[in-house]
Formats: C-alpha cells, sequence, structure tokens
C-alpha cells in the first residue's frame, strides 16, 4: 500500500460529488433552486433507494450467479454444498434491505402532502416508473416481460434512454435468479434419498386433509352451512396438492418436488441448509411485495388517486403490481400443502441425509 497518498473519508466515499446531487435540474438547463424546503427530503429518500436498489443488484448478481453458475455447461453446474450458507447470506442481506427501504418510506411521509403539491409539477413528465435499476432488479428477479403491467398507455422501455434500454436487453440475455432457483431444486435427489416421495407425501397430505375436514365440518362455532363450507374447501385441499405436485413438464415437477422435500425434511441434518435457503426464498418473494405495498400506501397517502407524474393510474397501477407480480410462480404455492414432521412419510435411509460417521 502506497502511504504517500493517504486518502480520506471524504475522497473515499467521494462525498463532494455526493453532496452536491441534491439540485433538481431547470427545464432551461443547468441546476435551480429548491422550490420547497422539503423537495431535499424527496430528493435524498429517492437517492438513497436507489443506492439500495445498486447494492441489491451488487448482491443478487453474485447469489445467481453462485446458484445457477451460467458460466458453465448445463451438465456441469453441480452446486457445491459449501456455496449454499453463502447464497443464503447474500439473500438475507438482500431481505434486509428490502426491510429496510420498506421502512424508510416513514421519512418520506414526515412531509405533508401539501408541501409535495408545491414542486410535484416540477417533476413532470419524470416518474419513478423509470428506476431502470428497478427495472433492472426485477429482470434479474425473474420478473418477465409478458408478466408486466403497461401504464399510460406504453411499455416501460420507451420511457428510457437507449443506453438505459441497452443495459436492461443485457440482462434479459442473461440466466435471471428464479430460472436459477428452479434448476438447483430441480437436480435435488429426492429420487436418491426417497424413490417414492410423491405418492407418500400425497397420501400422508389426504389423510391431513380428511381428518381437518372432519374437524372443521363439525366446528361447533359456526352454523352447518359455514362448517359444511370450510369442510369442503379444506378437501378440495387435497386435489390441489396432487395437481401441484404433477402438473408442468418435467423439470416443473422435479423443482416443486424438490421445494417440498426440502421444506418438509429440513431438520435432517444435510438438508438444513438447502432448507434455510427456501425460506430465504420464501422471505424474499415477500419482502418484494412488502415493499411494492408499501409503496402504493405511501402514494396513496401522499396524493390520493391522482394521475402519478409519469400519466399512470397512480395509485391503481401500483396495487396491481403489489397484487399480481410474482417472481417464483406457483413454485411457493408448496407452502399450502406442508405438515408437520409427525405426519410426514419416513424416509427409507435416513442415513442418507445425516452427517457421515466415519
Amino acid at each position: 500500500m502506497d502511504s504517500t497518498r493517504p486518502i480520506s473519508y471524504a475522497a473515499y466515499l467521494r462525498l463532494p460529488e455526493l453532496l452536491g446531487c441534491q439540485e433538481p435540474p431547470s427545464p432551461e438547463g443547468g441546476t435551480r433552486a429548491l422550490a420547497h424546503h422539503d423537495e431535499m427530503l424527496f430528493l435524498v429518500v429517492h437517492q438513497v433507494f436507489e443506492l439500495w436498489f445498486r447494492q441489491i443488484l451488487h448482491d443478487l448478481s453474485l447469489a445467481r450467479d453462485l446458484l445457477g453458475r451460467p458460466d458453465r455447461p448445463e451438465a456441469d453446474r453441480r452446486v457445491p454444498e459449501e456455496d449454499i450458507p453463502r447464497i443464503t447470506d447474500l439473500l438475507r442481506r438482500v431481505n434486509e434491505i428490502f426491510r429496510l427501504m420498506t421502512d424508510q418510506f416513514t421519512v418520506l411521509e414526515t412531509m405533508p402532502s401539501v408541501h409535495f403539491l408545491a414542486f410535484r409539477d416540477l417533476l413532470l413528465p419524470a416518474s419513478g416508473f423509470q428506476s431502470f435499476q428497478f427495472r433492472e432488479l426485477e429482470i434479474l428477479a425473474g420478473l418477465r416481460d409478458d408478466q408486466r403491467l403497461g401504464a399510460a398507455g406504453t411499455g416501460y422501455d420507451r420511457l428510457l434512454s437507449p443506453e438505459e434500454r441497452e443495459r436492461l436487453a443485457r440482462r434479459r440475455e442473461e440466466m435471471n435468479l428464479a430460472e436459477a432457483v428452479f434448476a438447483w431444486l430441480a437436480r435435488t435427489p429426492v429420487g436418491e434419498a426417497f424413490p417414492d416421495f410423491a405418492e407418500a407425501f400425497e397420501k400422508a397430505y389426504a389423510a391431513y386433509v380428511e381428518e381437518q375436514g372432519s374437524y372443521h365440518g363439525r366446528n361447533p362455532n359456526v352454523d352447518p352451512q359455514a362448517a359444511g363450507r370450510a369442510a369442503a374447501r379444506i378437501r378440495a385441499q387435497g386435489e390441489a396438492c396432487r395437481t401441484w405436485i404433477r402438473a408442468g413438464d418435467e423439470r416443473d415437477r422435479n423443482a416443486r418436488l424438490g421445494f417440498l422435500f426440502l421444506m418438509s425434511y429440513r431438520t435432517r441434518p444435510l438438508l438444513r441448509w438447502p432448507g434455510a435457503l427456501c425460506e430465504t426464498l420464501c422471505e424474499f418473494e415477500e419482502r418484494f411485495r412488502l415493499f411494492r405495498f408499501r409503496h402504493a400506501r405511501m402514494v396513496e397517502r401522499m396524493i390520493g388517486s391522482r394521475v402519478g407524474t409519469g400519466g399512470s393510474t397512480g395509485i391503481a397501477y401500483l396495487d396491481e403490481t403489489a397484487r399480481r407480480y410474482r417472481i417464483f410462480g406457483t413454485l411457493l404455492e408448496g407452502v399450502s400443502f406442508l405438515i408437520d414432521t409427525a405426519r410426514l412419510p419416513p424416509i427409507p435411509h435416513p442415513e442418507l441425509l445425516g452427517f457421515r460417521k466415519d
């Protein structure tokens, strides 16, 4: 290390540049003065969001690479066991950042809505819809373009610069996290540990459903008709479980079985970390959706049902994305079919999932 060129705290963080970024652009060119005291808060909060998006992209890219190993031939993408804890830790950090960002909306809400209206029109036609890092995050996570909702009668690409569109196009060509997750789960050697797992689990779940249906069918706290409807819904879960396990192509079926197996037997020594990774993926989906929902509630509080600055339907669009957007599709529906460990079918060779004894 060259001690003749000491680096200061401000130089390392590039504070002069960073703290010079809170001057909004002027339509005439250059920058303008703040239109209201609280415009500083609006700028800082959104800039912090973008910095957190950058960190998420940084960590999520590595998690995807470690889990999907896209630089290797498909036949050589087995994930080393020692990488599973690292992947889990990366995703836990991403989840914590999402939690922090969701809480961050409370800071923005200290600004009265009438203060925001004092400078909101100066943002036109800019919109958070144009956050290319957030779009990049969605693509990297696994949200497909055919799942997206249009806003203001157009796709988001048209609202971005050529450089931003090119960046997103490169992301679309890469493996995404969802693809890496499905491929990893599909390779789970369920058949080696439990050749008849699907049939045995369906039978155990059917017994659970029948017991639950009988209980709710005679529930003394509701009228007989309501109890009968509840029992029927519960018994329908048995068929839903069979459909979920068997639906899709071979890869999807193997991935679902892998997820169900890892979540069900996660207390086994060799499944501890893979089970923890599955739980972390469930939380990732949850945190992502909570962030969207919280964003919508903040917008509703600040501007009500107004049209968005970019021309979108505003709160209606945000609510619909929170409701409809899923990263892992139907995979996490498997949580609906988990049963307590005492009801699980016994593994034929449990020693395969224990620590090796030399």
